[in-house]
């Protein structure tokens, strides 16, 4: 009896355990698992994050002469200062036209004052005899008599140029005047070469010996591969928040530059692509430090600062969840137990995010929240 006693003691304590066991199992399953941070207070930065193209400082175009090109004295690469000749064109005698145009011109003037004076005599002759005529028909005297029939003949013989002659020489002198200045303005064009008027690196280089120019694309480009800037192309949104002075940070795969916002352009530009049309607005960065690896036209990661807070209550961004309507959220794990906060966000990085109401420095806040956080759920912190 006494054995029966001792064995069934032991299924009752085995059953005991099992169902002990049970529930903490069950318990157990009903905690969710998390990784938690702490709100911290420290200094926040605020940076617009794009690609920039590196441009030169200094860019010079020049472009081609309607002529044909004799010589070409430069290639890609290489350097030239103020005054170097780049080109050099066949030129053609254009002073002889000039000076016929000059001829053209003068004459054309002389005829129309001839022309003028000629008129002005015309109508002096007639006042003349007008007033003769006047006095001769008050007179009695047979002989004045026949003098003023004779005058009226010779007044009626007599007319002033008409306006339309007038008006023909007025034109051939305006004519002759367009020559010569057409004239003049070819001649002045009519240039020998094509010279440096900036110091830098030719960079582009389309004169061919030989070819004639259009005069309407740049043969020669001229930068300063030395002193350069970069222009980032940003939207309406990020275009707002940005100033002259601003900082930047310039990466180039593992190399850093300082820079600084220089120029924002007055006006958007609109593109239109495949995909529709994008307003952007061009921002300068100059460059601070020496970037010899820097090279015109590549692309660059600029990150511009836009704000910075001293002393911010700052959680990582992957803290924050935010609900239809703008509500944000954190969840605060205190004794293993979450509690739900509204917060009030402010400045925003990459990685962190400050709050200005509704989280206090030190408490721990869960990190990407599952939709099985709720207010008292219970958690287990993982360790790392």
């Amino acid at each position: 009896m006494k054995k029966k006693a001792v064995i069934y003691g032991l299924i009752v304590i085995g059953i005991l355990i099992g169902i002990f066991l049970i529930y903490e199992k069950q318990k157990a399953s009903k905690i969710t698992n998390i990784k938690t941070s702490i709100a911290q207070v420290g200094e926040l930065k605020s940076y617009i994050s794009t690609t920039a193209t590196v441009n030169s400082k200094n860019s010079k175009e020049y472009y081609g002469l309607q002529s044909k090109i004799k010589k070409v004295k430069v290639a890609v690469g290489d350097k030239v200062k103020i005054g170097d000749i780049l080109v050099t064109y066949e030129t053609i005698d254009l002073a002889s036209t000039v000076t016929q145009a000059q001829i053209q011109y003068d004459n054309a003037v002389l005829q129309k004052e001839d022309l003028y004076n000629q008129n002005d005599d015309i109508k002096s002759k007639i006042s003349d005899f007008s007033n003769e005529i006047i006095t001769l028909e008050k007179s009695s005297n047979p002989t004045d008599k026949a003098k003023l029939e004779s005058l009226k003949q010779q007044k009626s013989a007599l007319a002033p140029l008409s306006s339309e002659k007038l008006k023909q020489t007025d034109n051939s002198v305006k004519l002759a005047e367009i020559s010569l200045n057409s004239a003049k303005q070819k001649l002045s064009e009519n240039k020998s070469s094509i010279i440096s008027t900036s110091a830098g690196v030719v960079t582009t280089l389309k004169a061919i010996e030989g070819a004639v120019g259009n005069g309407m694309e740049a043969v020669v480009i001229v930068q300063d591969i030395e002193n350069l800037k970069v222009v980032a192309f940003l939207g309406k949104y990020d275009a707002s928040k940005i100033k002259i002075g601003q900082e930047v940070i310039l990466k180039n795969e593992d190399k850093t530059y300082k820079g600084s916002v220089s120029f924002i352009d007055p006006a958007a530009i609109k593109t239109v692509g495949v995909t529709g049309s994008e307003t952007t607005l061009a921002v300068e960065i100059s460059i601070l430090d020496k970037a010899p690896d820097l090279k015109i036209d590549f692309d660059v990661d600029v990150d511009i600062l836009v704000g910075k807070v001293a002393s911010a209550i700052k959680i990582p961004s992957e803290a924050l969840k935010v609900e239809k309507g703008g509500k944000n959220l954190v969840y605060v794990v205190e004794d293993n137990v979450v509690h739900e906060r509204q917060v009030t966000i402010g400045s925003q990085s990459d990685t962190e995010v400050q709050i200005t109401k509704g989280i206090n420095k030190g408490e721990k806040v869960i990190l990407n929240p599952s939709t099985s956080i709720l207010e008292g759920t219970s958690v287990k912190e993982l360790t790392k």
